[in-house]
């Protein structure tokens, strides 16, 4: 008959030791299968990167683009408010073509309203192939006021057919 092993407190310790040893081998072993991503996963993820940098680099230039547009925009507003400023600042008496001739707001041609602000201000430095008109209108209705509206026509620079407008008005009034 074969002896009876007895169940020991260093049995138990080795058992248990074994066990875990085992765990961790087995464990080891399917990482070792696991250690890298696989071609289908590369794949994807390189697609992914490609299409969100053709995204990115198909939104610079329209953002470029935005921006000329947006600033040619904001200058032309600009010019447009600094000539109704002048007006303003001559006043309703003197909103006449000797007037604002002298002062040096208008060009010398044309004589009538809308008088041309074009070389005065050297608007075509500013914006491609312009107009600059400045027409001062005197309406019967209301006499002690004159409305002024000063209006800047430009070819864009990003849109070769396209043209921009801004008008700018403003009521002059007699203080006096």
């Amino acid at each position: 008959m074969l002896p009876v092993r007895r169940r020991t407190a260093w049995n138990n310790k080795m058992e248990w030791n074994m066990r875990k040893t085992s765990a961790r081998r087995q464990l080891a072993g399917r990482l070792a299968g696991n250690q890298g991503f696989t071609l289908v996963e590369v794949l994807i993820s390189m697609m992914v990167l490609v299409a969100l940098t053709l995204i990115f680099a198909a939104s610079v230039p329209a953002g470029r683009k935005a921006a000329i547009v947006n600033g040619q925009y904001s200058q032309a507003i600009s010019l447009c408010q600094h000539k109704i400023d002048q007006v303003r600042a001559v006043g309703y008496g003197r909103a006449s073509f000797v007037e604002l001739n002298d002062a040096g707001f208008i060009d010398g041609t044309p004589t009538t309203s809308p008088y041309s602000f074009e070389l005065v201000d050297g608007v075509e430095t500013f914006l491609p192939e312009s107009t600059a008109t400045l027409a001062t209108d005197y309406d019967p209705a209301y006499p002690n006021q004159i409305t002024v509206t000063a209006t800047i026509t430009w070819k864009n620079i990003t849109y070769q057919a396209k043209t921009s407008t801004i008008s700018v008005s403003a009521i002059i009034a007699n203080v006096e």
